[in-house]
């Protein structure tokens, strides 16, 4: 079988997300390990769109000699800063060919970077396993991070008595918007991806199909927004799968078993749309957190990993 024809791109355009959302598409319904984030679709939206990404767009396509059709990606976003570059590849299927296709992406896309003048570079896997390891190893990447998807079944037993049970209401669009963002950024203070949220970022979301108002619960005390609950409802029917998207807590309200109510608000309200299966995602390292989520029927589905390396360092070591 012939390989694919790499190629790198610096500029996006509306057949480039037509034929990435179709490969992705692809990817989720064989359960294949490589998948790109819904940050990185929404990037190569904005790339499209001819929005300002940073320092620029780049990725690296796999077409097939034959008739040009996408069957590999890679894409780096750094947002202007190079020392948060990141890039995920997407390849369908776990055969010999697809892993071939994977190997020959991320020396692609490292080369690019490099090329680009180097820098700071994570790679994010998607349902990693002892392969990814050992692709991420070979050319100098070392592990970073877990980010474990844990799932439970919908409804919930009955709430346990010992434990806070509160009552939320749905985020008010036009009005909660800057309580909300102080509160998430208080209790996210110093994370990487969720302490630095502002009006435009949330506005973003309000702006996608998925969002809800009602599913986004809002958690207020001694008049105060003290924290939320924000769901999100992936596909339909009996394949609906209803992930916590964002919780967070006001650090001024810890303590107080707050995390847990607003965790079974979500979950309730998912189950209550006829949701079966509820989803969310913790770090690795925060093992309060997964054993706080265990207790709540939740259990590992898989892992997503991160592995960095510096690339100016591993091209002039094999230059």
């Amino acid at each position: 079988m012939d390989e694919p024809d790499l190629a790198v791109v610096r500029t996006a355009d509306r057949a480039l997300v037509d034929e990435v959302s179709h490969l992705v598409e692809g990817v989720a319904t064989t359960g294949s390990a490589e998948g790109l984030s819904e940050a990185r679709r929404r990037a190569l939206v904005r790339a499209a769109a001819g929005a300002d990404t940073g320092s620029g767009f780049l990725a690296v396509t796999a077409r097939m000699p034959s008739d040009g059709r996408l069957v590999g990606y890679a894409q780096v976003d750094d947002e202007g800063d190079r020392t948060s570059s990141s890039t995920e590849i997407v390849v369908p299927g776990d055969s010999s060919d697809g892993s071939r296709t994977a190997d020959r992406l991320l020396d692609a896309v490292v080369a690019a970077f490099a090329a680009d003048g180097g820098g700071h570079l994570r790679l994010w896997v998607t349902r990693a396993g002892p392969d990814d390891d050992a692709r991420a190893a070979a050319r100098g990447l070392t592990w970073e991070r877990d980010l474990i998807q844990l799932r439970c079944p919908l409804p919930l037993p009955p709430a346990d008595r010992a434990h806070e049970v509160v009552t939320t209401r749905a985020f008010r669009v036009g009005g909660d918007e800057p309580a909300w963002i102080a509160a998430n950024n208080r209790a996210f203070d110093g994370h990487p991806e969720q302490g630095s949220w502002d009006l435009a970022t949330l506005e973003a979301r309000e702006a996608e199909a998925w969002f809800d108002p009602d599913g986004f619960r809002v958690l207020e005390l001694d008049g105060r927004l003290a924290g939320s609950c924000w769901t999100k409802i992936h596909g339909s029917g009996d394949d609906a799968l209803g992930e916590i998207y964002v919780i967070s807590v006001d650090p001024d309200f810890h303590g107080r078993g707050l995390g847990r109510a607003l965790t079974r608000a979500g979950l309730e309200w998912l189950a209550s749309r006829g949701v079966t299966h509820g989803m969310l995602y913790v770090d690795g390292a925060n093992t309060a957190a997964v054993g706080l989520y265990a207790s709540m029927g939740f259990s590992t589905d898989h892992v997503d990993r991160s592995y960095v390396v510096d690339v100016v360092d591993v091209v002039a070591g094999h230059g």
